[in-house]
């Protein structure tokens, strides 16, 4: 059976935050049937807006959907759907604040990761490629052909980004995420900007779905829900040769290309190092040995049956590896070097799923990952919150810590406080009972939450910091559980420890 520590360790990286119950249910359970159960679920959903508001202008509040997002990460079942599809959507951005401005744009967009964060990365490279919502961002809809005689040629935005941020990176990689170099040891680049010009070609002809009652035209304007439908007038038929000299044959329709472009991709030995690399950063660590990101990428290219890109393969890889194990051993020798930063977002999540949260219908803790650093649906640009390629001084990746500054430290304190303390908002509240149901011992206290929060490895440091803590409420409350509790929490939430998911 699974120690507290292994469960706890696991849930940290699988999901939006371990709690008691979800501990038990993966010693019970163990990783592989917890695995299973979670990949047959698909529960959480984020609810459609309408398209304008009562005095029929432009619905740009999208309050309501991050509100459902907070309330699904908290609450919901679907814990390792959700976690992946939230790293997926990084990895794909859409944001708010460059052009996707309808708040009913995002659900539908959303729904594509949840649907195929289990699925095969080809599918997912073809729904996001003729979601609507990724034409508008990165100017996929309404790309025509060139036109000689406007001077007019295909805009290459998103043909530049689908290989620069979504599939191959700028440098070809072995498979361990190693650059490929030349015999000069420079490194070899994945494609050059003649490959831009031809793949975007290769993607021209695209417009937004039809409205409702309105007529299909070859430039549509922007409607988000359905997929993106082909107008061949518009679309580029003549050859293409992309990257690794690979041609797309003249005379194909733009559903053809599409499909020759996404056959190229997926050809691609770069692709599987690439896009491993990054789900091990965000679930796992931020500085994956080239021998774990090795195990993962084959797994990437080959899932034991001869499907390539099969995720649900590829996150259990992740999840089961050696390196993402080897601390589940209590006596085993602590890699500094190993583990990620909590971003805002997973830091409130798992903050308020281990004091047992309930968020309710006006719930608005998402102002509070604004004020963290990390604005739901409002990446900064298509490079999302923070750069995989980040370092922290000393040169080991630190991608997360790009985002973290004094003022943001000091926001996460201010959460910690406001949910020990006070209240986040009128629908936010916590349960601290169980906590204080172990205070008739400080020494059962301080284990619990450990538990809970810190796999059962706070240093001692730490826990006498905690101890310290806890006797001075302690008599300046008389001896009161829940000051206790309060005072123990606050030191482990914001302390250092608990900032980096080791």
């Amino acid at each position: 059976m699974l120690t507290p520590r292994a469960a706890a360790r696991f849930l940290d990286q699988a999901t939006w935050g371990p709690t008691s119950a979800s501990i038990a249910q993966v010693q019970q359970l163990g990783i592989a049937d917890w695995l299973t159960t979670q990949f047959a679920l698909n529960t959480s959903d984020l609810p459609d807006q309408a398209i304008l508001t009562a005095d029929l202008k432009p619905n740009t509040v999208l309050a309501p959907v991050e509100q459902a997002f907070f309330q699904n990460a908290v609450m919901g079942q679907d814990q390792l759907r959700q976690r992946v599809a939230f790293v997926l959507s990084q990895i794909w951005v859409v944001s708010e604040t460059s052009g996707v401005n309808y708040a009913y744009a995002f659900p539908p967009y959303w729904r594509i990761f949840r649907d195929n964060a289990f699925g095969n990365y080809r599918d997912l490279m073809k729904a996001v490629t003729l979601s609507p919502a990724m034409g508008r961002y990165l100017n996929m809809a309404n790309n025509a052909k060139a036109d000689p005689a406007k001077n007019t040629s295909a805009n290459e935005n998103y043909a530049r980004e689908m290989m620069q941020l979504f599939t191959l990176g700028l440098t070809q990689l072995n498979i361990n995420g190693s650059a490929v170099v030349d015999q000069n040891g420079i490194p070899v680049a994945t494609y050059n900007q003649a490959v831009v010009t031809n793949m975007a070609k290769a993607l021209t002809g695209w417009t937004y779905p039809t409205g409702p009652g309105t007529t299909a035209k070859r430039a549509n304007p922007a409607y988000y829900f359905g997929p993106m439908f082909a107008v061949e007038a518009e679309h580029d038929t003549t050859a293409k040769s992309i990257f690794q000299n690979i041609t797309i044959p003249a005379g194909q329709t733009a559903e053809q290309d599409l499909e020759s472009v996404l056959d190229a991709l997926m050809a691609q030995p770069t692709m599987a190092p690439f896009v491993s690399q990054q789900l091990i950063q965000h679930l796992v660590t931020s500085n994956p040995s080239p021998q774990y990101i090795a195990r993962v990428s084959n797994v990437f290219l080959n899932d034991g049956t001869g499907v390539k890109g099969n995720l649900k393969a590829v996150i259990t890889a992740i999840l089961t590896d050696p390196e993402a194990r080897a601390g589940d051993d209590a006596n085993a020798v602590v890699n500094p070097a190993f583990g990620h930063m909590r971003e805002p977002i997973l830091f409130m999540t798992n903050v308020l799923r281990g004091l047992n949260a309930t968020l309710g219908p006006s719930s608005a803790i998402y102002n509070d990952a604004s004020l963290t650093g990390e604005s739901l649906f409002h990446e900064p640009s298509v490079f999302s919150y923070f750069s995989p390629q980040y370092r922290i001084t000393g040169g080991l990746l630190g991608p997360e810590f790009q985002i973290y500054s004094t003022a943001t430290s000091t926001e996460r304190a201010n959460l910690v406080n406001g949910a020990l303390f006070a209240k986040l908002d009128k629908s936010t509240t916590v349960d601290l009972s169980p906590f204080e149901r172990t205070a008739v011992a400080p020494s059962f206290l301080i284990n619990y939450i450990s538990q809970v929060f810190l796999h059962s490895s706070m240093s001692a440091g730490l826990e006498q910091a905690v101890t310290d803590a806890m006797n001075a409420a302690s008599e300046a409350s008389a001896g009161n559980p829940e000051a206790m509790v309060q005072a123990a929490l606050y030191v482990v939430l914001t302390s250092g420890e608990y900032q980096i998911i080791q």
